[in-house]
């Protein structure tokens, strides 16, 4: 059951997470804390460790906590669950995009940012 609910837990994580990752700290704060695989104190310390490491903050917090919740098997799954819905929307759009990229309206889009992409990279090194 814990493995399950550290699945469907960290999915909610990673389908309702947009932006930078500490947007999602309520959101985790929220599941983990129902859950009661964490309580306050520890989370805000594991939320300044995975700030501090290498990688995303909500794939360091899934490890941790499936770590300490369910061992190594834990930890696998509560990380895959997280990463699932990134994952697959990637690969929606790696299916879709060859057929819109020949759209003519995308194309005329796509002549109209490059210029400007090109003068924002040109105005940050400047700088």
């Amino acid at each position: 059951m814990i493995l399950w609910n550290l699945f469907l837990g960290f999915l909610k994580v990673g389908c309702f997470s947009f932006g930078d990752a500490y947007a999602a700290i309520p959101l985790i704060r929220d599941i983990v804390l129902s859950y009661g695989w964490l309580d306050e104190e520890m989370l805000t310390y594991m939320i300044a460790v995975s700030g501090s490491t290498t990688g995303p903050i909500m794939v360091n917090l899934a490890t941790y906590v499936g770590t300490s919740q369910a061992g190594f098997i834990g930890a696998m799954i509560a990380t895959f669950a997280v990463v699932l819905p990134s994952f697959l929307i990637m690969l929606a759009v790696t299916a879709v995009l060859p057929k819109v990229i020949k759209n003519k309206y995308v194309q005329v889009a796509l002549r109209g940012i490059k210029p400007s992409m090109i003068g924002i990279i040109f105005a940050t090194d400047a700088g």
